[in-house]
């Protein structure tokens, strides 16, 4: 079986409230809402791009391996 052919089987499972929210899914994969970081985002990613660039941060994949995911 295709994975096309899978979803199509998990979704003739579905109960019929839970379609809408897949509908929903879907439609916001297809195309994604674009939304625009606030003043205090912006802020935020700027300060860790500067402890990046300063060397003060600690790689995801140590971070991953210390909590065993």
């Amino acid at each position: 079986m295709n994975l096309r052919e899978e979803i199509h089987n998990a979704l003739e499972k579905l109960p019929d409230d839970a379609l809408e929210g897949v509908l929903d899914y879907i439609r916001f994969i297809q195309e994604p809402e674009e939304v625009e970081p606030t003043a205090e985002e912006i802020a935020i990613i700027a300060r860790g791009k500067e402890k990046i660039a300063s060397g003060d941060s600690v790689p995801w994949r140590d971070i991953k391996g210390k909590l065993n995911l």
